[in-house]
């Protein structure tokens, strides 16, 4: 998996080849997914959390060489070569969020008058490669078919628990007149007090 290491105020390195540009800023966001359903007959909306989207990484870049745009241009074909592979991504701001590996998803430039030169956002978004997704829920799975396939579904406390040393292994007999009862025996009424 290639990687991505840079730290602001220098060059990102693509697979150790340095990139044009320095990093000038680096903003990294994430937050819920919320959506609002509006409620019929009553003012305001009711907030629905459906869970946390991917962190979304951009990365600032100042292109202030001899030729900024030719600089754009090896960011760019650079970028345009990584757009399906996922990238490991390393720096302690990144590593602060958890983000660990990320995917290209859009180069933005920007020109400023005076000796400003170009601006590069390079705009990363948080993700697993399917192989490893495909890799751990496989293990989960498999797991959790031996913990059903070995096990049968047992009520009363965990063996060896002191509740299980406190409970009778054997079930609990029923009173005489119940048991009677259950038999058939109309003898079993008289012992509950019935006629």
């Amino acid at each position: 998996m290639p990687y991505l290491r840079f730290a602001t105020g220098d060059r990102l390195r693509l697979d150790g080849e340095e990139m044009p540009g320095v990093v000038v800023a680096l903003e990294v966001e994430g937050e819920n997914s919320v959506e609002s359903l509006p409620r019929e007959g009553k003012a305001g909306d009711v907030h629905v959390l459906r869970g946390y989207r991917d962190f979304r990484v951009r990365i600032t870049l100042r292109l202030a060489g001899p030729d900024p745009l030719a600089e754009a241009r090896a960011l760019q074909a650079k970028f345009a070569k990584s757009k399906t592979e996922p990238l490991r991504v390393v720096h302690p701001h990144l590593a602060a969020r958890g983000v660990e590996k990320a995917l290209f998803a859009r180069l933005t430039t920007r020109e400023e008058g005076g000796e400003e030169g170009v601006y590069a956002v390079l705009e990363l978004v948080q993700t697993e490669p399917r192989e490893a997704l495909k890799e751990g829920n496989a293990a989960e799975a498999a797991a959790l078919g031996q913990a059903l396939a070995g096990a049968r579904p047992v009520a009363g406390p965990p063996k060896g628990s002191a509740q299980a040393a406190r409970n009778p292994s054997s079930p609990p007999k029923p009173p005489a007149y119940l048991e009677a009862f259950l038999q058939g025996r109309q003898a079993g009424l008289a012992l509950g007090g019935g006629r």
